[in-house]
């Protein structure tokens, strides 16, 4: 696709977008619960009360007077008065704008505010998505997009079944999900070719032994210094939970260093035909040194950035940091070391697997 051909194709998907977010904003017909209109130009907001706790964490309580207009549902065309308390830090509660749509529900003929109507922002942000995916990718777009839902359409199954079993399979349902994700990404991106099969089996190796060797560091450790309960929202077994997490973070670190190191490798091996197994193996070993530093450290930073603000939260109540540690970012640290390891032992697997490849296809060629 031609970089014009991209631009436009890119830029209509972008106009089409905002249509369908316009479209979106003013739709009521897909809500299941009413929507309403707050009505007010300026929304009476009241102080109620100002807090500060022992160790000087100042906040206050809120209350704002809004005007509602019902625009669906039973009640539509009816106008109400609510209240709505909050607090500035929005923490828990909801600060509302003049004009703004909220979803409402009903109690005994009252309404009562549920959350900001945000749909519209769903439809906005999918569709700027895929405009900056068309405008980068061209038309390996359509087949990323593709590979998406697939995968999203994966793993909805694979957490269904997890809840089914309570999370007593998760080593078969993970590592079945792990085969499934590796394989139809890179089938669908990449095609059924040799390239796609060494990919495959470098990813697979990268992540079954890293996961490996950090479950049995664990076992031989008997899991001391974690701690389960810290895992967040744990409705079943928190220890099921922390490993599905630790075992899909590591594929989607394994993965990306995996493709980037055997496409970078076939691409050398095409311009440069009389490379040697031991020339192929010290270039992927120097790329793969290359990507793993900045690779692991994006790791870390984003796993900092989930972590910033319950780590903030527990800092200012005055907890130590021994204690914060250990409820806030002792189980990020332990799924990034182990997402480290394989990114570390990637390196070696697609490497390898890739000189061993492209050695034995020079080989075969010879032989021709």
């Amino acid at each position: 696709m031609k970089k014009n051909q991209k631009v436009w194709l890119s830029l209509t998907t972008l106009i089409v977008g905002i249509v369908f977010t316009v479209i979106t904003y003013f739709s009521t017909t897909f809500a299941s619960k009413p929507i309403a209109v707050i009505t007010d130009n300026h929304i009476q907001d009241t102080l109620i009360n100002k807090t500060k706790d022992n160790y000087e964490n100042k906040d206050e309580v809120r209350q704002q007077i809004l005007h509602l207009k019902i625009i669906s549902g039973k009640y539509r065309g009816k106008r109400f008065v609510v209240t709505n308390t909050y607090s500035p830090s929005q923490a828990v509660s909801q600060k509302y704008r003049p004009h703004q749509r909220v979803i409402v529900s009903f109690i005994k003929e009252k309404p009562k505010l549920v959350e900001p109507k945000r749909d519209w922002v769903v439809v906005l942000s999918m569709f700027l998505t895929i405009s900056l995916i068309i405008l980068i990718t061209g038309k390996q777009a359509s087949l990323l997009l593709i590979s998406m839902i697939l995968n999203s359409i994966i793993f909805y199954f694979v957490i269904k079944n997890d809840i089914k079993e309570n999370g007593t399979k998760i080593f078969l349902v993970y590592g079945i999900a792990t085969i499934l994700f590796t394989f139809i990404s890179l089938i669908i991106v990449q095609g059924f070719n040799q390239k796609m099969l060494v990919t495959l089996v470098a990813t697979l190796l990268g992540v079954f032994v890293s996961f490996g060797i950090f479950y049995l560091v664990m076992r031989l450790t008997h899991e001391r210094g974690i701690d389960y309960e810290a895992v967040d929202y744990a409705t079943q077994d928190p220890r099921a939970l922390f490993l599905s997490q630790t075992i899909l973070g590591v594929l989607g670190a394994v993965m990306d260093e995996a493709t980037d190191i055997v496409s970078s490798l076939y691409a050398l091996a095409k311009h440069k035909v009389d490379l040697t197994f031991k020339e192929l193996f010290l270039s992927g070993r120097t790329l793969g040194q290359e990507i793993m530093g900045p690779l692991i450290n994006v790791l870390v930073l984003i796993f900092m950035a989930e972590a910033l603000p319950m780590t903030i939260l527990y800092l200012r109540d005055n907890n130590t940091l021994v204690y914060t540690f250990k409820y806030t970012l002792s189980l990020g640290v332990i799924q990034s070391l182990s997402s480290a390891i394989g990114i570390v032992l990637t390196v070696i697997f697609a490497t390898l697997a890739s000189s061993v490849f492209l050695k034995n296809k020079k080989i075969e060629e010879a032989a021709k």
